[in-house]
């Protein structure tokens, strides 16, 4: 019975190990061996004990796959870069709310800086259509086809360095959004 439970779960090990091939070897020894004494644990409780302890780890590519995602996220979240993080949160936010949020408020936050870059960039090409302006219908800021009739611009050329500031300050905020967001991801991983 021992020499099966012994088979059992070297089978297992080998297939896990197969799966991990994306990690390094010395990440994959180490997982590989808390499993394999995960296992071994079990199956000194009996046949039953073993076969609950193989359910509730999943197929050995699943087990894999969740090892791999989570040594992704946080090799993202430490990086300087936000790109390889926001490709780690996207591949998570149709599983998670929080990643869901995060992705969301990133690129809202992306897409503001994008605007305001774009505004400090055409407003010495078309100075008449890039602006911030205050008149009948209230205030209006951003790039108009036609400057609003009876407004009066409020800030002129110093929309320039006041959008290129506050597209930096977007592009910061929503760095900030994503790590916060993959950092949660991770503690809920590690609270599992």
């Amino acid at each position: 019975m021992a020499h099966e439970a012994d088979r059992t779960i070297d089978d297992y090990i080998r297939r896990l190990r197969w799966s991990l091939q994306s990690l390094e070897h010395d990440d994959r020894r180490g997982i590989a061996g808390e499993i394999r004494s995960h296992l071994t644990d079990c199956a000194a409780g009996g046949e039953a004990a073993l076969a609950a302890a193989l359910a509730g780890l999943g197929t050995p590519h699943g087990l894999a796959r969740r090892y791999i995602e989570e040594y992704e996220l946080a090799g993202a979240v430490g990086r300087a870069a936000p790109g390889r993080l926001m490709v780690a949160m996207l591949g998570r936010a149709s599983q998670s709310l929080i990643a869901m949020a995060a992705v969301f408020g990133t690129m809202t936050l992306y897409l503001f800086g994008l605007v305001l870059a774009g505004m400090a960039i055409l407003k010495p090409f078309a100075p008449d259509q890039v602006g911030a302006w205050h008149g009948t219908r209230g205030w209006q800021i951003g790039i108009a086809a036609q400057p609003p009739g009876g407004g009066v611009e409020l800030v002129g050329y110093w929309i320039v360095p006041l959008s290129i500031a506050l597209a930096l300050g977007c592009y910061l905020a929503g760095t900030r959004v994503l790590r916060a967001g993959g950092g949660l991801l991770l503690r809920g991983q590690a609270a599992a």
